[in-house]
């Protein structure tokens, strides 16, 4: 019976297959510079919007304007994508403590075969949760929240390094709130309304400064939450 037991995991241990993935686990460093350059490039709109409208071509510069937020939302987006694949990666391989949202994290059987036959390969994980995670928005401030906490980054602390004021009277994650929040509405209504308002069809008022606030802010909240991370 022994041998048999034996033959029966060598036999295992043979056709045990690796798993492999196409999806890229990028660091910090990496993370931080995909988010700049798409940042760069945003920026670059503004001097194309400038030209329109000095040449009288107002509501042309407007929709630059416009497409600026759009693509701020979703470099947003994405960066909390990447920060997501990196921290559970990271507290798969114990390098950060687990979350009870982690701990939480619902897979399916053909996932846990997959992770068996990886044996200590964490190729599987990082293939899951990319899949699990990329049809999901992180940018209204709920999700955003709700990644942080995942991830054990605490959103008061990445609240107080954007907004804290001397003597302000507004807690720091009220501002982060209403701030996340104004940006992911905006950017709805932008994509499916094509901002304008469902009363009475009018073109919602934006300015450049606007759209620099906007910017402004959202990379102040990713530079904090860099800062957080790299404290983990």
């Amino acid at each position: 019976m022994e041998d048999r037991n034996l033959d029966l995991m060598e036999r295992n241990e043979g056709t045990r297959e690796k798993f492999r993935t196409e999806v890229i686990r990028f660091e910090l460093d990496q993370i931080m510079q995909h988010f700049t350059e798409t940042m760069q490039a945003i920026k670059s709109q503004f001097s194309v919007a400038d030209e329109l409208i000095e040449s009288g071509k107002i509501i042309e510069g407007e929709n630059i304007w416009r497409a600026q937020i759009i693509f701020l939302a979703s470099a947003f987006d994405f960066y909390m994508h990447e920060l997501t694949k990196y921290g559970l990666c990271q507290i798969y391989e114990e390098n950060w403590e687990r979350t009870d949202k982690y701990n939480n994290i619902q897979v399916n059987m053909k996932v846990i075969e997959m992770a068996l036959k990886s044996g200590e390969d964490i190729d599987w994980f990082l293939e899951y949760i990319n899949g699990h995670y990329r049809k999901l928005t992180m940018v209204s401030y709920d999700s955003v929240k709700d990644q942080l906490n995942l991830l054990g980054i605490n959103p008061a602390s990445v609240a107080d390094r954007v907004f804290y004021q001397r003597g302000g009277t507004e807690k720091t994650g009220v501002k982060l709130k209403r701030r996340l929040e104004e940006l992911y509405l905006r950017r709805n209504v932008i994509a499916h309304q094509t901002d304008r308002a469902h009363t009475d069809a009018q073109p919602n008022s934006i300015t450049k400064g606007i759209v620099q606030d906007f910017i402004s802010d959202v990379e102040k909240i990713v530079s904090a939450i860099d800062v957080e991370t790299r404290n983990m």
